[in-house]
């Protein structure tokens, strides 16, 4: 259903340019009609009904996600053509200026941006309009004319609809991947707990398998932590009493926490939405749960690249290796650096409190003196 709403809108502000607003309503009717039809190239017919109804040579659209400008969407498109190479002066105009439409009616004068147009640069004019996603910008769109032209109030506000309709499906795009991601990862999380064999016998608690699809399931969120608390400690089973100990301790972890077996004698615990200090406070609690012993943690940073556990292992076998060689055990951290200045310590008894100073006789002032 077209939206009435916008398209008058456009109508009143724009009623003294009939011929041309007649451009911009069969524009908006034909974007809003291939929406409808749930059209999977609707990028693709955005590029071309904007080149029909403005006129232009060629129209572009630039992604911004990541560090460099890719343009992934142009018209018209060849069989085999290299895509359009974007412009850096006018990208960086935009994204300095994400509410504004760029409009340079003579490129060779090119009075709206500070650097230079590349050698040859085949356009006269040039429209632009940032694709706003959140606070940010997702894309730039463009229209290059091949001529220096005149441009009209309804020409800007054409190239402005266009945006606002290709973000706004890009943003249902970007979400219906999410919810995607999401249902993978719940069946993922499913399956796994209906599996009998991702879970210790002896213990009952999970165990490797169970990590690893655990892990999986983590980094393919889009809503995973920034860093998590991971720590692993040593209790030798060699008494009846101890699976029994370990089930106890493990019912106090809390929901969205971890706490598995991953060797004979060896554990693991991971905290999800935790910070370091207060996991400290709770690691101590289940090591007395457990009856003392070695116990090692660290910061697993995921980053945007979803890293897994592999990338903080290292800082985890030292610190456990470091407090299995101190002569009274006890927990000990190896953080980033860029976390806290001293990448390793351990925490023992805190020194008793110092003996107060006795304060100094006073000594009134010689009034000679002032």
């Amino acid at each position: 259903m077209v939206d009435r709403k916008c398209l008058e809108r456009y109508a009143r502000r724009l009623k003294s340019e009939g011929r041309n607003l007649k451009h911009l309503v069969a524009a908006v009717h034909g974007l809003f009609h291939a929406g409808e039809a749930s059209e999977p190239n609707l990028l693709s017919h955005g590029m071309e009904l904007l080149a029909q109804h403005l006129g232009a040579t060629q129209t572009c659209l630039v992604m911004t996600d990541g560090p460099t400008l890719d343009t992934r969407w142009w018209y018209p498109e060849e069989a085999d053509q290299i895509p359009p190479v974007p412009v850096v002066p006018f990208c960086l105009w935009l994204l300095e200026h994400p509410d504004r439409v760029l409009a340079v009616e003579n490129t060779a004068t090119n009075p709206h941006v500070g650097g230079r147009l590349p050698a040859g640069f085949p356009h006269g004019a040039v429209l632009g309009c940032a694709l706003r996603h959140g606070q940010g910008v997702r894309a730039l769109l463009f229209a290059s004319f091949e001529s220096p032209r005149t441009l009209l109030r309804t020409d800007t506000a054409l190239i402005e609809a266009v945006a606002l309709l290709l973000g706004r499906f890009m943003e249902v795009q970007d979400l219906k991947q999410s919810i995607l991601r999401l249902e993978d990862a719940l069946a993922i999380t499913q399956a796994v707990m209906e599996d009998s064999s991702i879970r210790d016998a002896e213990t009952d608690l999970p165990n490797l398998r169970y990590l690893e699809v655990w892990e999986k399931a983590l980094l393919s969120s889009d809503h995973r932590p920034a860093s998590l608390v991971v720590a692993e400690f040593l209790v030798p089973l060699r008494r009846d009493r101890e699976p029994a100990r370990i089930r106890s301790a493990s019912a106090g972890v809390r929901a969205g926490d971890l706490l598995l077996r991953v060797s004979l004698d060896r554990f693991m615990v991971v905290f999800r939405h935790t910070p370091h200090s207060i996991a400290h406070v709770l690691l101590l609690r289940l090591r007395s749960q457990l009856g003392g012993g070695a116990m090692g943690a660290t910061l697993w940073i995921p980053g945007p690249t979803g890293l897994g556990l592999a990338s903080c292992r290292e800082r985890l076998e030292a610190a456990l290796k470091e407090s299995m060689g101190m002569d009274t055990l006890s927990l000990v951290w190896s953080l980033p650096e860029f976390e806290i200045p001293t990448a390793r310590f351990s925490l023992r008894r805190r020194p008793g409190p110092t003996a107060p100073t006795p304060p100094h006789p006073w000594i009134p002032p010689i009034l000679g003196q002032l």
